[in-house]
């Protein structure tokens, strides 16, 4: 989950309504740290070649708590469920936007089997 913090970190500090600079008890910060992820959700693309772009296929919405492979190994939980190719997963706490982080896999690019799915 360390990998999450880089994503999570000015979101947390935004809404402790402090600056990165200020000194902030640790347990603080990871209290309301944990609280941002037990209210997120992650949203999966494939980023999928169209000609000479990329068209963004929706694949997956989750609640993160309802998730735990892609937190411990989001690699792993991105290839095993659906197969090889270039990523982009976006975070949202509640209706904010946090950040968003890009993931390649490798294998057999079983997502383009799946249906695409529409996210508001």
């Amino acid at each position: 989950m360390d990998w999450l913090w880089p994503i999570y970190q000015e979101h947390v500090y935004r809404v402790l309504c402090v600056s990165v600079d200020d000194d902030v008890e640790q347990n603080v910060l990871q209290q309301r740290f944990l609280q941002s992820l037990g209210n997120s959700t992650a949203t999966l693309y494939v980023m999928e070649p169209v000609g000479d772009t990329i068209r963004f296929r929706g694949l997956g919405q989750w609640l993160l708590p309802d998730v735990p492979g892609l937190l411990s190994d989001p690699n792993g939980f991105i290839a095993d469920n659906f197969g090889g190719g270039k990523y982009k997963v976006n975070f949202h706490d509640g209706l904010t936007f946090v950040g968003t982080h890009n993931f390649r896999t490798y294998g057999e690019e079983s997502w383009r089997d799946m249906e695409e799915k529409e996210f508001e």
